[in-house]
């Protein structure tokens, strides 16, 4: 039976930002995923539009990264991977009522990426780890079972290796099977809304701008792309079944009402990416030998655009905690998974009620609830503090 310090299941983002980071510590892991080896992504062209469709465009699965997410992936050693052509910095939040004259605008610096470009980017460091012999990756392998023992732990995978190691960390997304197996239930609940993700080609340059309007049906944000002409939209709603049925042209022209005139005219949409909502959190973040991270331990509505960034948050705090104490031994990995539960629970549940917070003010409301509504973002956006605590929220330094 192979012995690591870590093993890790999942080998997403966080799953891999994870074994980097525990690679620098000077520690020896395991990360296996069911999935197949990332891919190099398509080389960065030129998007055509052809009857209101944009072709050649990047991918709309984006994630807006926040400045702490930037430091953290900077000591990761993304960036020579990376090509700076696909960055796209914004420096600015602005947030209107899509049925009223409510808007609140407010600084927020952070970089929007392509969550494929920055897997493989994170895959390039990993591999190094790997041929310095510091990692040992599997993929197209899922777990079998596991035991969870104060000792560690012990799994068999698909592959039918049978494998040990002082610690397992579960990121293998929202519908964990680690998690199942380890017997950590979850507090789950479903929208009446999906989410529809595409890029769009506008008539006006977005000037680095993020901005999401609070339509009838659900929250639509623009996230701005390297090109300055090109958005990408996430529309969370409950009309998107019928949108996936509109002609390219119509599309353009609802997703332009919705605009107020900011983009100017929307010219073109790509293809489409459709995704249910639910909002998840795990009863516990622990076991004996064993912690969850990223959507294995919380999932959140994208409202605030924050899912990637507590993940890397849950990496971070992890690694703080173990580096105080000494894989081995049982009190000391005991106490340090403690420390990050107690740190990362209340700080994800609080951000998770805080979106839903925001969503429940801006589902359909009454007459009188809109009113109200406009007139707080009217009075928000003047008042230059609060302004700055959200700021400093966006920032990921809260």
């Amino acid at each position: 039976m192979d012995r690591f310090d870590y093993v890790i299941a999942g080998g997403g983002l966080v799953g891999l930002a994870c074994a980097i980071e525990f690679s620098h510590m000077g520690l020896r892991g395991l990360l296996f995923d069911q999935g197949a080896e990332p891919k190099a992504p398509p080389a960065i062209g030129h998007a055509e539009i052809v009857n209101h469709q944009l072709l050649n465009a990047g991918s709309p699965r984006v994630s807006a990264i926040n400045p702490a997410s930037i430091q953290f992936l900077d000591r990761l050693g993304w960036r020579s991977n990376y090509s700076d052509a696909g960055l796209s910095p914004f420096s600015e939040m602005l947030v209107w009522d899509g049925e009223g004259g409510g808007d609140l605008g407010f600084p927020a610096e952070g970089l929007i990426i392509e969550n494929d470009r920055l897997r493989w980017a994170l895959h390039q460091v990993a591999k190094a780890l790997v041929q310095a012999g510091r990692l040992v990756c599997r993929w197209q392998t899922g777990i079998q079972d596991v035991e969870d023992a104060a000792d560690g732990v012990s799994l068999r995978l698909t592959s039918d290796e049978a494998i040990s190691a002082e610690l397992m960390v579960a990121a293998d997304g929202a519908r964990s099977k680690t998690r199942d197996l380890l017997g950590i239930r979850t507090l789950s609940w479903q929208y009446n809304q999906t989410a529809i993700a595409g890029v769009i080609a506008t008539g006006r340059p977005h000037g680095q701008v993020a901005r999401q309007c609070f339509t009838p049906d659900g929250p639509l944000a623009f996230l701005p792309l390297p090109e300055p002409d090109q958005n990408v939209i996430v529309w969370s709603s409950t009309k998107n079944d019928e949108r996936l049925n509109l002609s390219p042209s119509a599309l353009c022209a609802e997703i332009e009402k919705y605009a107020e005139g900011a983009l100017g005219h929307v010219r073109a949409v790509g293809p489409l990416a459709h995704f249910p909502l639910q909002q998840q959190q795990a009863h516990r973040y622990v076991g004996k030998a064993s912690v969850l991270v990223g959507d294995a331990a919380h999932s959140i509505h994208p409202l605030a655009g924050q899912g990637l960034n507590l993940g890397f948050a849950d990496v971070k705090a992890l690694a703080a905690a173990l580096q105080k104490t000494r894989l081995g031994s049982k009190r000391g990995l005991t106490a340090a998974l403690q420390v990050y539960q107690g740190q990362r629970r209340p700080l994800n549940l609080r951000m998770m009620a805080t979106t839903e917070l925001l969503k429940r003010v801006f589902d359909p409301p009454s007459p009188a609830l809109r009113l109200a509504r406009n007139i707080g973002l009217r009075w928000l956006d003047s008042q230059s503090r609060l302004k700055q605590a959200l700021t400093l929220a966006a920032s990921g330094h809260m």
